[in-house]
């Protein structure tokens, strides 16, 4: 499945019609905290999906702007976003971090150096649960995938959070001889 292909037929199903209108939702709707799709992704996705036949172009000119191209959703391609939307519901793939690689890899690095690089983390991580907390608080009203979206990041972070603090208390005690891996 394609999260991208998937956001972008929620947002056609939701009354966005042109790239830079799907664009803008997704800034509407803060989704741009949870997902890494840019504007070239979307277009992509867009041609993608009109190939499979999930969505249908037309030309359209709006006063003295250059005419543009919009996007429908077809039968098909609601189809394809239900399927999509229930298999992702009912994911059963691991949650996988990218992050946590230089996380095991940490005894190439000496321990005072380890250390700044998680404050300069932790740093970014309390400006993350600043930006949720402010968000889920704005957000009471909004619709539920989001502010579900909101609240998990939000708690994410905080353990995050919790988990870089307790790392670095580990890596401060000297009475842990273990900062490096025991060769087999």
């Amino acid at each position: 499945m394609s999260y991208v292909e998937c956001l972008v037929l929620g947002l056609l199903h939701s009354g966005a019609t042109y790239g830079h209108a799907i664009d803008k939702m997704l800034d509407r709707w803060n989704a741009r905290l949870w997902t890494k799709t840019n504007r070239a992704a979307i277009y992509q996705a867009l041609k993608r999906m009109e190939k499979k036949g999930w969505v249908v172009t037309s030309r359209e000119k709006v006063g003295n702007m250059p005419e543009r191209t919009t996007y429908g959703l077809t039968e098909e391609g609601l189809a394809a976003l239900r399927t999509m939307v229930a298999d992702g519901l009912a994911s059963r793939e691991l949650v996988t971090f990218d992050y946590t690689v230089p996380a095991g890899l940490l005894f190439v690095l000496p321990p005072d150096v380890v250390v700044r690089q998680l404050a300069i983390r932790i740093e970014a991580v309390r400006g993350y649960i600043d930006t949720f907390a402010r968000s889920e608080a704005e957000s009471a009203g909004a619709y539920i995938g989001k502010r579900a979206n909101i609240r998990f990041l939000h708690a994410y972070y905080r353990t995050e959070l919790e988990w870089l603090e307790w790392l670095t208390k580990e890596l401060d005690n000297p009475a842990k001889p273990d900062f490096g891996p025991v060769s087999d």
